[in-house]
Formats: C-alpha cells, sequence, structure tokens
C-alpha cells in the first residue's frame, strides 16, 4: 500500500506540473472520485476533465453532447459461442462478441494511467498526415494544381513547388 501512495503522489506532482488542477468537491473526495482539469479547454470551449473512481475505472467527463462520460480504461475482448435453442437454425452455434473493461485496482496506478493517457493524447505533437511520394501521386498533383498531363511535363519551377510539400 505505501508503494501505490508514493506512486500516487510522484504522479499528482506530475499533473500539477503539467498544469492540470485538482477539481474535485467534498462529496467526490468522500466518495473516492479525483476529478482533474487540463490548463486549456476543448473545440467548444468546454473544460477538458477527467476522472478517477475507487471502483478501477478512469473516465473522461464531457459537458457537451448525446455522453456525459466515457471510460479510457483498457478493452479486454472476449467472444463467446452461444447456441441457437428455436427457430429454424435450432442447433447452430454464433459467435458474440464484446468487452469488458479492465479494472485498475491501485489509486497510484489509476493516476499514473491518467497522466499517460493526457501525455499521449494532448501533449504530444500529432505528425502531419504525410503521403508517400510516388510517381503516380505526383502525376495527379500536378494534373491537378497547374492543369498538365503529368509530372515530367511541368517547368522545373512547378516540380520544385509540388516537391516542396514533402519536405
Amino acid at each position: 500500500m505505501n508503494n501505490q501512495a508514493k506512486k500516487y503522489r510522484k504522479y499528482y506532482e506530475a499533473l500539477d506540473l503539467i498544469g492540470c488542477k485538482h477539481v474535485s468537491t467534498p462529496r467526490q473526495i468522500k466518495n473516492g472520485t479525483r476529478v482533474f482539469r487540463l490548463p486549456f479547454k476543448d473545440a467548444w470551449n468546454q473544460d477538458i476533465d477527467f476522472a478517477t473512481y475507487e471502483s478501477g475505472y478512469v473516465r473522461r467527463l464531457v459537458k457537451l453532447g448525446y455522453c456525459p462520460c466515457y471510460q479510457i480504461n483498457k478493452k479486454k475482448p472476449e467472444t463467446r459461442l452461444i447456441e441457437v435453442k428455436s427457430g429454424p437454425h435450432k442447433g447452430y452455434f454464433y459467435k458474440l462478441r464484446s468487452s469488458e473493461r479492465v479494472l485498475i485496482l491501485g489509486n497510484g496506478d489509476r493516476l499514473e494511467y491518467l497522466f499517460n493517457y493526457i501525455v499521449r493524447n494532448f501533449f504530444r505533437a500529432k505528425p502531419k498526415y504525410q503521403g508517400d511520394i510516388n510517381m503516380e501521386h505526383l502525376n495527379f498533383s500536378a494534373k491537378w494544381t497547374f492543369g498538365e498531363f503529368g509530372f515530367n511535363t511541368c517547368t522545373e519551377q512547378q516540380q520544385n513547388e509540388l516537391l516542396k510539400h514533402y519536405k
């Protein structure tokens, strides 16, 4: 248990360093729920909140839309065979695919998972879409941009302009 307390303190300080605020109400703290708010807002100018629950769930809280919150715990896929009991397909089996959330039992482990999720999804630079450089794509770009028949029929200046987008 002491290890979980050290891990909790370490990741609580790490969340504080990246600007996340602890915004739990006293009632939430009493119930074992911890809510953290990111230092910036989403595209709809709403706060981005995450909650860790004593039950083992970690969730993203959403204030707008049809879904009040969603789980970010990892999923464990499960496949079961179900026998058909009646009808023309009696005796046959079909696959039922479902997934179950993996609960994170330790308080420090939940905060570590939340910190890694936030850093991975909100603080790392996302790479731009980089298409493959091949002649088919260059010919298409030349036709679309300059109205030429292909990359080879473009002037050197036009070719350099097309290639500039891939650097």
